[in-house]
């Protein structure tokens, strides 16, 4: 298999690396008074989640990435590391029938703000604000990189997992989905779900989605979508995706987790593992992205060349090889306890 190297954090905006340490809050999980019963097998459901959450046209976004990296020996000049866990918390909005969103992603040394679509991500630096020990900053210029230059697709290495990614992935579900139990997604009582999906048939079933589209902008969508997800099948250890999927009353997703594995070092082969949680909340939330003007584009513009790479510049972390992520430790990835998430009252 072809695996090319990931870099954890999209850092082609002025060096900023986008990695913080951080250690999640454990989620108790319980039942409620409201039980969800969506009264449909659990393939049944969680296949129907993309289409039930689409309905509701926008939403915001609350996401969380974490990595553990193991500690590493010390290697002839090479100093040993010690292991460490590594934590990217972005919020934002998402409009599901554009596809396009936005994604604050929050850090010690400041917010990278990131415009997604299907094809692009735009990316910049926020503007700062004076300290005691820093002078305040503007904002960097917009920056672009096309998804498929990307060694992942964008699946992971810009910091977060956009929902037409999730719902995409969900197109190469695998057998043997179980129903787990009630659980709560921000006050909201949920049916949770687990299960496995395969990357490469998720982007072969995207395949025949644009052919159906008959080649207009929808189609164009899932092209792209296609082809982050066959670079990702290409760039992690394996195509098989371990997910936990928390539904709302209404079939919609409320709470998406995955684990996801690549090399992170050729020479050492360490393994990276990566979880990535996404809650969706404000369903029908207004949502106007603008597309950002970037130097040498024109205004709008969602196509072109990529401005870098992630495996340039970002900051790589690892763990060792055969390490698994358990369900108890997915059930822990919560975006809405993080402590930068949004305090504001939820739909």
């Amino acid at each position: 298999m072809n695996r090319r190297r990931i870099a954890i954090g999209v850092s082609s905006v002025s060096g900023l690396a986008v990695v913080a340490a951080g250690v999640m809050s454990m989620f108790g999980s319980g039942g409620s008074a409201n039980a969800v019963d969506l009264h449909t097998a659990p393939a049944a459901a969680v296949t129907g989640a993309a289409a039930a959450t689409r309905q509701a046209g926008t939403a915001q976004v609350d996401t969380v990435v974490t990595v553990a990296s193991p500690a590493t020996p010390a290697r002839g000049r090479t100093p040993a590391v010690a292991a460490q866990t590594l934590t990217m918390h972005g919020t934002g909005l998402f409009d599901f029938g554009k596809q396009v969103g936005s994604v604050d992603l929050t850090v010690p040394t400041g917010t990278l703000n990131e415009v997604l679509t299907p094809s692009t991500v735009y990316l910049r630096r926020s503007a700062t604000t004076a300290t005691a020990t820093a002078a305040a900053a503007p904002a960097t210029a917009w920056t672009k990189m096309a998804t498929a230059n990307v060694s992942d697709g964008n699946l992971i290495s810009g910091g977060a997992t956009e929902p037409s990614l999730v719902f995409a992935m969900l197109g190469g579900m695998q057998g043997g989905v179980k129903y787990v139990g009630q659980d709560s997604v921000r006050g909201t009582p949920v049916a949770h779900y687990q299960g496995t999906l395969d990357l490469t048939q998720a982007a072969t079933a995207l395949a025949g989605q644009a052919m159906a589209e008959d080649g207009g902008a929808a189609a164009q969508d899932a092209a792209a979508d296609k082809q982050a997800l066959t670079n990702a099948a290409r760039a992690f250890t394996t195509t098989k995706v371990p997910f936990d999927a928390y539904l709302d009353g209404q079939g919609r997703l409320r709470r998406f987790v995955a684990d996801f594995s690549f090399v992170e070092n050729p020479t050492t082969k360490p393994v990276a593992q990566v979880t990535s949680a996404t809650e969706l909340y404000g369903f029908g939330t207004p949502v106007t992205v603008v597309m950002p003007t970037v130097a040498g584009s024109a205004a709008g513009s969602a196509s072109g060349s990529a401005s870098g790479s992630p495996a340039a510049s970002g900051a790589a972390v690892g763990t060792p090889a055969g390490t698994e992520s358990s369900p108890e430790r997915r059930r822990s990835i919560t975006p809405s306890t993080h402590p930068s998430s949004p305090t504001r009252s939820h739909k």
